[in-house]
């Protein structure tokens, strides 16, 4: 494999903009005195999340010798989790990661499937409906459309001023008001990414609530409209670039998933690695940093276990790392690692003795129904669309809305879930249909959440975050401007494997080859 491999000049590639952006931009190999790698390396990713697996397929492609220690007895995948209510056809649900945008700038996710599948992968992809307007609902303020029932999603966009928040007339879309904020800056992103960046962190220190309500002159009544609508209770106190930044992911109107679950994804990359590369139950909870390399202290059943690598990746969150005995580092880092923020998420997968939404005169066919009620989002399947029997259904809450339901005990979850459900759904007795549930509360994982960058944090946060610290090395979708995304995880593994290997490591794709 040559040193660079060129990529390809495709116009409006916001992808291959953020990659030229994060070379310039992101820290030079060798890092901080160490020598970049030879084939033949020992490396220890600490992490089976999507940055830690594809990490492992990058470095195992130049020659090296990856372990991967996950503290998961028997789970990889990270913040990508299917669970499974029976091994019956669609009778599943996405706890974590559950759609990918089909846009230039994801590429190279479908590209990692194309490679898994070239080497024994089944990934099969599905179209994913982001939204269903003639099946989708919509129950805000406890407004009803002319004839007493819940709003269609169709039926608010056509009559948004009956929504119930106060706004003067006339009242356009939430939607079509967001857009006419970031469509400016969505654009400038296409055209020149670094222009448009640089652009973006001109309001850096701003939150997107105070740019709309200084610099656009909109009243909190807007911005409650427009939140509630297309976002999560107080997500517009986050940072201006990270909002805009989500608009560019979300500006896509096709999607995908995976078929039979997300979670096939993470299974086959750990397949083509070798389940032999794997410390599965191996919990870290030390480093040590010595002249010839780092030493990783973990417990594995109980036990007291160490591994030495010539280079280490830390490809878990930082809530992770600050729980573990280690090197004092430099303080920007230290910064990152204590500052960066995390936002709480909760989901709860619903399952009923028959698919009940995909019944009636406004059947749901895939897509979400909005509430401001705690269960703020209902996700319908958009797999088994149309079959019999039993289906299931997902509700979510995100940042302000997940902290709802923490500290309730898992029954009272579940049956606020079913309740928000009954009011969404009055023509159906949802509770006559109910077999069981499972829910996630991520923020009580080690996962903690998603990555949500606060005022100030890009400008002050992301290089530092990426930074390596000798042989230790960090990856994962919160060092990435695509937060949440599994893109993010794939951007944040190649700079590191560039920091260890000193080379431009281009995306994986079906014509690379991986040693046995």
């Amino acid at each position: 494999m040559p040193d660079a491999v060129p990529e390809p000049a495709l116009p409006y590639s916001l992808r291959a903009a953020y990659s030229k952006w994060a070379r310039a931009i992101g820290p030079s190999p060798p890092a901080r005195g160490t020598t970049p790698l030879r084939p033949g390396g020992r490396i220890g990713i600490i992490g089976a999340g999507m940055a830690g697996l594809y990490a492992a397929l990058l470095l195992r492609g130049q020659g090296h010798e990856v372990t991967i220690l996950e503290a998961s007895p028997g789970r990889v995948g990270g913040r990508i989790m299917t669970h499974r209510f029976s091994s019956r056809p669609e009778q599943y649900f996405e706890a974590g990661a559950m759609r990918l945008p089909l846009m230039l700038e994801h590429q190279p996710v479908f590209d990692l499937i194309d490679f898994l599948n070239t080497r024994g992968g089944s990934i099969e992809l599905l179209d994913y409906v982001l939204c269903h307007p003639q099946g989708n609902r919509v129950l805000v303020n406890g407004a009803r459309d002319r004839h007493g029932r819940v709003m269609t999603v169709e039926y608010a966009e056509a009559h948004p001023e009956e929504l119930g928040f106060g706004l003067p007339l006339p009242v356009r879309t939430a939607r079509q008001i967001l857009d006419r904020v970031t469509s400016y800056y969505v654009e400038l992103l296409k055209r020149d990414f670094a222009k448009g960046f640089r652009a973006l962190i001109q309001y850096d220190d701003w939150s997107f609530y105070s740019y709309l309500t200084t610099v656009c002159g909109w009243s909190p009544r807007e911005v409650d409209y427009v939140e509630v609508m297309t976002s999560q209770t107080n997500q517009f106190q986050a940072s201006f670039p990270e909002i805009v930044m989500e608009n560019v992911d979300f500006a896509e109107r096709r999607w995908k998933t995976v078929k039979d679950g997300m979670d096939r994804l993470p299974a086959a990359c750990a397949r083509v690695i070798g389940h032999d590369r794997f410390l599965m139950g191996a919990h870290v909870h030390a480093l040590q940093q010595h002249p010839s390399g780092v030493t990783v202290h973990y417990t594995d059943g109980g036990a007291g276990r160490h591994a030495h690598f010539d280079k280490i990746i830390v490809a878990v969150p930082p809530a992770v790392v600050r729980m573990w005995h280690r090197p004092r580092w430099s303080p920007d880092k230290e910064r990152a690692i204590r500052a960066m923020n995390y936002q709480p998420l909760y989901k709860v997968g619903l399952r009923f003795a028959e698919r009940f939404w995909e019944r009636g005169d406004r059947p749901a066919h895939g897509g979400q129904s909005i509430t401001d009620l705690p269960s703020r989002w209902v996700v319908y399947p958009s797999n088994g669309i149309s079959t019999t029997g039993p289906g299931v259904l997902l509700q979510y809450a995100w940042m302000t809305d997940a902290y709802t339901w923490l500290p309730q005990d898992r029954d009272t979850r579940v049956a606020r879930a079913l309740y928000d459900l009954q009011l969404l759904h009055p023509e159906v007795d949802v509770h006559s249909l109910f077999i069981e549930a499972h829910d996630v509360t991520w923020s009580t994982q080690w996962a903690a959440g998603d990555a949500k960058f606060l005022p100030g944090q890009f400008r002050e946060l992301f290089t530092a975050g990426q930074s390596a610290e000798s042989d230790i090395h960090f990856a994962g979708e919160h060092l990435s401007v695509h937060h949440t995304w599994i893109l993010g995880a794939l951007d944040s593994a190649r700079v590191a494997c560039r920091q260890i290997t000193g080379r431009h490591l281009p995306y994986l794709s079906a014509a690379d080859g991986v040693p046995g």
